[in-house]
């Protein structure tokens, strides 16, 4: 637990923050608390107490206020608008975000009513759930929410920068298959398509399923105004992988023809997406190998990011057009 507080900057000890969180929103004592290991961001403790169960998001210390007003604003907006996200708690004199003093400034924690479900990590989506997922995109897309740009690591817009940055560390061979990808993302005009808010990372590990069949969409940690077509990219290259190729182009149609029910997906976004999934795919690998080779990181995590980057690579390699 120790080792994602370090993501935080708090002379307090995690224990003692925890209780401090516990007092200001009312959640009673603490019986277990277990950190959540899921993502690279933020520390995310998932614990039960005697007035329920919660996660705790204590923001990590290179998160601006600004941003996490944003980010807070976004849920609240997006919740309004009928997206299923997390419901959000106040303390007890009605504040959304608890402050703790750090070393350098003040660190930032928010309190999430808990959904319980499971990750599409561990159960397969259906078509329904597929659909029910994209129309919450396009209904984000159509959120009158703004929000500064932001800068993800794993982005598609982002691969040439980080391409550039972090290059060293891949391999020549690995060059070789990287490098064709980045020179076609840019020739693609991503700055010309139509912008809006969007959620950054519509991934398996970020949409809980409850026994009910009801879906709760996590994370707005990555949330930006870009280009609206790079949600559903990162939809398809996280969904529609790992299935059979009827089952993939099942997916693939099923999302482009609910997306356009709400929004058009414009001939030139169209033709752009698998470059723009190859670019996610992309992405991945030059992250996960850059946390394995430079920072050491041999978790089971960066290992499933990326494999997901080189097995997405491999099977929309000579994809040129979707269905």
């Amino acid at each position: 637990m120790n080792d994602i507080f370090t993501r935080v900057d708090s002379v307090t000890a995690l224990p003692q923050v925890l209780e401090q969180i516990a007092v200001a929103y009312g959640l009673g004592a603490i019986a277990t608390s277990s950190p959540i290991l899921t993502g690279y961001q933020d520390c995310n403790i998932d614990l039960s107490a005697a007035n329920g169960r919660f996660i705790i998001k204590i923001f990590a210390s290179d998160k601006t206020k600004e941003r996490i007003d944003d980010v807070i604003t976004g849920y609240t907006t997006l919740r309004k608008n009928g997206v299923p996200v997390p419901v959000i708690k106040t303390t007890l004199d009605g504040r959304t975000l608890w402050e703790t003093p750090g070393n350098q400034h003040t660190s930032y924690a928010c309190v999430f009513e808990y959904f319980e479900g499971k990750p599409f990590t561990k159960t397969q989506p259906t078509d329904h759930d597929i659909a029910s997922l994209t129309t919450m995109l396009a209904n984000i897309h159509n959120t009158k929410h703004l929000t500064p740009h932001y800068y993800d690591t794993m982005g598609i817009v982002n691969l040439p920068g980080e391409y550039k940055l972090k290059s060293g560390a891949l391999s020549a061979e690995e060059l070789s298959k990287i490098s064709p990808v980045v020179s076609q993302f840019q020739r693609i005009p991503v700055a010309t398509f139509p912008k809006t808010l969007i959620h950054g990372t519509p991934e398996k590990e970020n949409v809980l399923k409850n026994a009910n069949g009801e879906l709760c969409l996590l994370d707005l940690g990555c949330m930006d105004y870009n280009a609206a077509i790079l949600d559903i990219a990162t939809l398809i290259a996280n969904f529609a992988l790992y299935v059979t190729e009827e089952k993939r182009k099942q997916f693939i149609h099923l999302i482009l023809d609910t997306y356009n029910n709400t929004r058009q997906i414009t001939p030139a976004e169209r033709a752009a997406l698998p470059s723009l999934i190859r670019a996610q795919y992309a992405a991945y690998v030059i992250a996960m190998t850059y946390h394995m080779r430079k920072n050491h990181d041999m978790t089971k995590q960066t290992q499933v990011w990326l494999d997901r980057g080189w097995d997405g690579l491999q099977a929309f390699t000579h994809v040129r057009k979707l269905v």
